[in-house]
């Protein structure tokens, strides 16, 4: 179980992979219809997630391989894959989320309202994450978390715009 919830929870140092993948994530689901089966929407969003992941953790072995002009190891990839990890990472709440609304114990516009929300909470999270690792004044640290909860606002905009 310690194992699981290390692979599940902590993440590594990879920021970048976590802000990556929650606007990742928060794009899928803006772009699920509202009134869509919410099992369909959970397949969709762990599948997309999981190829991107693969896609980052091929792309950037492939990039190290190249650029230390050796092949790359099993060892290697295994690396890789850790790093990359918070791209996948990023899925799991959201994918909690939409398996309770699957379950019926959410209504379908809660569920997906909530997997958005949690998205939008977590990109201003990993802003105060970044700020605090880097010791930032609170204006700059304003400035950071604002930009994130951009993205974030942007998404939900885009949906509305779409959707009407």
């Amino acid at each position: 179980m310690g194992r699981l919830r290390r692979w599940v929870f902590e993440r590594s140092d990879n920021l970048a992979g976590a802000i990556y993948g929650t606007i990742l994530v928060m794009s899928i689901i803006a772009a699920f219809d509202f009134h869509e089966d919410l099992w369909r929407s959970l397949v969709i969003l762990v599948s997309t997630s999981a190829v991107f992941w693969l896609a980052h953790v091929y792309a950037d072995a492939l990039a190290l391989s190249m650029n230390e002009l050796e092949r790359f190891s099993p060892g290697e990839v295994r690396r890789v894959a850790g790093r990359e990890w918070p791209l996948l990472q990023a899925a799991v709440v959201p994918s909690l989320i939409l398996l309770v609304g699957a379950l019926g114990l959410l209504g379908t516009m809660l569920t997906y309202r909530l997997a958005i929300g949690y998205g939008a909470a977590a990109l201003v999270w990993w802003g105060l994450v970044f700020a605090r690792k880097e010791r930032l004044s609170r204006k700059v640290t304003a400035a950071v978390v604002v930009v994130n909860a951009a993205f974030g606002i942007f998404i939900v905009l885009l949906k509305e715009l779409v959707q009407h």
